[in-house]
């Protein structure tokens, strides 16, 4: 009698975010879709929430097929790896090269996930970067496989630069059918029925110089006073979360990470000042939200993604915890009267 394979998981919010915002900006029902792929709604605001991977996987396909797009995930993943993410921030932050990259993402995401396993080998004449599913995909993945083909290979040639030549790469990947015409050469390109993918390239890329240069705002140690219990600290804390909430819905420990410091530092500050930092956030989202709408004609998609939730849904039922009204009815308030 077989033996049953456990089901793997992942962090639903490492991988889900940026492709429901997107689901969502094209006028797809980001929550019925979860709901129809057996994924909680809350898996987009809590990180802590585990989701069965395989339904991650599911899921992509679906908003794919829902929009009628079968080049939906490889056009996410790469304006995600253009924009950045924190699933990579920190293996990109302290990396002087490509070698130091990759070698600390095998690290971070082995500390996250347990549904893919990366591993670097090098020989003298190749570099074989292997990202190893651990769940049978038993769906077509041509979503998955685009993504991943996408957001890598987007990644190295935005670290490298230059020294990126697309003669001097294979990927080799179960199916390229999501991938956009073009994006890399045909012969750069192998299908073979593995569990993941693998990225191949010449050694000499490992010492090429590893920048990203992701548009977020930064601060220097030197802004925080010496026991980070002043109403200034606070208010530039305030500040570094405003620049930087439209772009994730920021754990702590990725906020931490942008102000160099320590996530219980920063636990420190805000419990010193009577707050906390899921409390500072839910402030900061309000006051953009009615800023935005009292001040601009964005639409109510637009000021969702703005504020780094997963669709007007979880705007409307945040704002009505705010206010007692929908974000439409205070917008139609916040205007002038006529004269």
């Amino acid at each position: 009698m077989s033996k049953k394979s456990s089901p793997r998981f992942t962090r639903g919010m490492l991988i889900l975010p940026p492709f429901a915002k997107a689901f969502t900006l094209r006028g797809g029902d980001i929550e019925a879709l979860l709901v129809r792929n057996g994924i909680p709604v809350g898996t987009l605001t809590d990180p802590a929430m585990l989701v069965d991977a395989s339904a991650c996987y599911s899921a992509i396909e679906d908003m794919a097929d829902t929009l009628g797009d079968p080049y939906f995930g490889a056009k996410v993943a790469i304006e995600t790896a253009r924009k950045g993410t924190p699933a990579f921030r920190d293996s990109a932050t302290h990396a002087l090269n490509l070698g130091d990259f990759l070698s600390r993402l095998v690290v971070e995401v082995s500390k996250q996930v347990d549904n893919v396993r990366y591993s670097v080998s090098i020989t003298p004449g190749i570099v074989n970067f292997d990202i190893h599913r651990t769940v049978k995909v038993t769906k077509p993945s041509k979503q998955l496989d685009a993504v991943g083909v996408a957001l890598y290979v987007t990644l190295i040639k935005k670290g490298i630069g230059e020294a990126f030549d697309p003669k001097d790469i294979l990927i080799t990947v179960p199916t390229t059918q999501g991938l956009l015409p073009g994006f890399l050469p045909k012969q750069a390109l192998v299908t073979s029925q593995i569990d993941g993918m693998r990225i191949s390239f010449p050694p000499h890329w490992l010492w090429a110089p590893f920048s990203l240069d992701w548009d977020l705002v930064t601060t220097s140690r030197g802004e925080f006073t010496t026991d980070g219990a002043s109403e200034a600290t606070l208010s530039y804390l305030r500040g570094i979360l405003r620049d930087n909430i439209a772009y994730q819905d920021l754990t702590l420990n990725d906020f931490a990470s942008i102000c160099r410091q320590h996530p219980r530092r920063i636990q420190r500050i805000l419990w010193a000042q009577g707050t906390s930092y899921s409390q500072m956030k839910d402030d900061v989202r309000q006051s953009i939200t009615k800023d935005l709408l009292s001040n601009t004609t964005l639409p109510i998609t637009e000021i969702t993604l703005q504020v780094g939730l997963s669709g007007p849904a979880a705007l409307d039922r945040a704002f009505r915890r705010w206010t007692g009204m929908t974000p439409t009815q205070f917008r139609a308030e916040s205007k002038p009267e006529q004269v």
